[in-house]
């Protein structure tokens, strides 16, 4: 009998209760929301962050505006003017180009470098941030002309009543074909004229402000339905 009340004992000490369960757990500590971050936030000790990535971008935000220093204990990147690289800096031109309704000029990229993240550059840096940052959001001008081909091919091949053109300008076979149009029309769009449609109604076009420019002209035509 006592070796039973023993054995009972033993077995209901061996449960922890909730209070137990609390302090395994340990402190609970606040995570760092990416999409919370702006140059006014605020870090907590010992604030969790979801990936190496997040953590390295929030220390380039805040390191240069705040003068924060640190100890590269593990690979960690400085931070300082110095070290305000090209990778960072297209970062926040880019974001910024794509939020801002004006045309950003380079005096504003040097303005905005200094104001908000303490970092002085050269007309060149701010430049050269530009046109990577123009790249990035507008794409490669030059590969997608290169393209057009494939694009014709592809319209081509999904639908045999599509119909695409390209033309080009070639004074002389020793000279490289220059682009001149490219024409297209959908399968789908040219059925909808004929038999849905109303009545023609227009042509309108708009300037192409990419690297070679251009015009595009596009038939408007009004749905039944409207």
């Amino acid at each position: 009998m006592e070796d039973d009340e023993y054995c009972s004992k033993e077995l209901d000490d061996s449960y922890p209760d909730e209070s137990d369960d609390e302090k395994s757990q340990g402190p609970k500590f606040k995570k760092f929301r990416k999409e919370q971050f702006n140059k006014d936030y605020q870090f907590k000790w010992g604030m969790e962050f979801k990936s190496l990535a997040d953590f390295r971008d929030a220390i380039r935000e805040c390191g240069p505006s705040t003068h924060l220093r640190y100890k590269d204990i593990g690979g960690y990147p400085h931070i300082c003017n110095r070290s305000a690289n090209s990778k960072w800096m297209t970062k926040i031109v880019v974001k910024k180009m794509q939020t801002q309704t004006n045309t950003v000029r380079i005096h504003d990229i040097m303005q905005d470098m200094g104001q908000h993240y303490s970092v002085g550059i050269t007309v060149a840096r701010a430049w050269k941030e530009k046109l990577i940052s123009k790249k990035i959001i507008e794409g490669d001008v030059d590969k997608q002309y290169a393209n057009l081909w494939r694009h014709a091919d592809e319209l081509r091949m999904v639908n045999i009543g599509n119909t695409v053109k390209i033309n080009v300008d070639r004074p002389s076979p020793s000279i490289q074909p220059r682009f001149g149009s490219f024409y297209f029309y959908f399968d789908g769009c040219k059925n909808g004229f004929i038999h849905g449609c109303r009545p023609f109604i227009g042509v309108d076009d708009c300037h192409l402000k990419a690297k070679y420019g251009g015009q595009l002209l596009i038939v408007v035509g009004r749905d039944p339905n409207d």
